[in-house]
């Protein structure tokens, strides 16, 4: 993606793996967006100023949120 602004499609076409993505991201402290046609995309628009190590953690963080809720990812 262009900029900081990126998406992950997962993909089931309904709004239940990423609602539950994000809300164990969440739980987490890891703040993401459910967005798209469908409901399955999730959002990622980390802050400029983020460090590489802000960075790796919230990818950590985000993976983890993907596999406690199951989603299958494209």
């Amino acid at each position: 993606g262009l900029g900081p602004m990126l998406a992950l499609e997962l993909r089931e076409p309904t709004p239940d793996a990423a609602r539950a993505t994000t809300a164990a991201a969440l739980e987490k402290g890891l703040l993401l967006l459910a967005c798209g046609l469908d409901g399955n995309v999730i959002r990622l628009l980390p802050p400029l100023t983020a460090t590489d190590e802000e960075l790796e953690r919230g990818l950590t963080l985000l993976e983890e949120a993907l596999d406690d809720a199951g989603a299958d990812r494209a």
